[in-house]
Formats: C-alpha cells, structure tokens, sequence
C-alpha cells in the first residue's frame, strides 16, 4: 500500500506538468514582441546643447550639440545607442561616441578613425574631445527654442 501511495505521489505532479503543455502555443505571444529588422533602421531621438563654462555659470556658451540616435541592426530585435557630436552651428558632425562610451573623432572624410578614450561619463569625454581642462565645467542642457 505505501509503494502505491508513494508512486501516485511522484506521477501526480508529472501528469499535471503533461496536461498543461497540451494547451500551450507559443505562436499567440508572437505578437506581442517586436520583429527582429529586416533592414537597419536608425533614428535621432534626442538633440542636446553642448554648454561649457569656466567659474562663472553666468558666462555660459555652446561649444556644439549632442545628438542621441537609435539604430536597430539587421536581423536584430535590440536597439543600439550612439552619439554624434557636431560643431557650434549643427552643420557639420566633429565625431561619436558609441553605446559603450568611446569617443572618436571624424577625419577629413567624415569617417571616425581617430579614438579619443573611453569615458564612463559623457562630460568628461566631451571635456578631453573638446580640450577642455578638467577643472572647467561642461554640461548638456535641452535646446531652448527661445534662445
């Protein structure tokens, strides 16, 4: 009698777990997560000023922006960060940073060949890229359309 109790015991839980699967389709959750990327997209997210100040906050001045793009790679379904830097006017892009916070700067051609460091925080990068001394101050503040 207790051998019998004691296989009923061990096969109810085995039993449970083989009825349950019968009513499982992984095909209705499908939907509810993205595609992975058929071709790459990127797209710009966010757009910051570059501001630099020595002592004074009052004598504050843009030294470029900072722009945040999102790019998705073919065939995944995870976005990736990366950085452009650009000059004082947003006409043209002096280098990037990547997801992991490496900086490089563009060459003559536009393509980024040199490498800048590696930099946890973004202002301290952005204080060794521009040249910047460490005891001065560089913030990124939202463009003020008012301005």
């Amino acid at each position: 009698m207790r051998k019998f109790a004691l296989v009923a015991v061990l096969a109810l839980p085995l039993g449970a777990s083989c009825s349950y699967s019968a009513n499982y389709y992984g095909e209705e959750f499908a939907n509810y997560y993205k595609r992975p990327a058929e071709e790459p997209t990127t797209e710009r997210t966010d757009r910051r000023e570059i501001i630099h100040w020595a002592a004074n906050p009052k004598d504050k001045k843009r030294i470029g922006f900072l722009y945040r793009y999102e790019t998705q790679p073919r065939g995944s379904r995870e976005t990736r960060d990366a950085y452009q830097i650009w000059n004082v006017y947003g006409s043209r892009a002096l280098g990037m940073i990547t997801d992991e916070g490496k900086f490089y700067r563009y060459d003559e051609n536009g393509r980024p060949e040199i490498y800048v460091g590696e930099y946890k925080i973004a202002t301290t990068g952005l204080k060794v890229f521009f040249g910047i001394p460490i005891r001065e101050n560089v913030d990124l503040e939202d463009i003020d359309p008012f301005k």
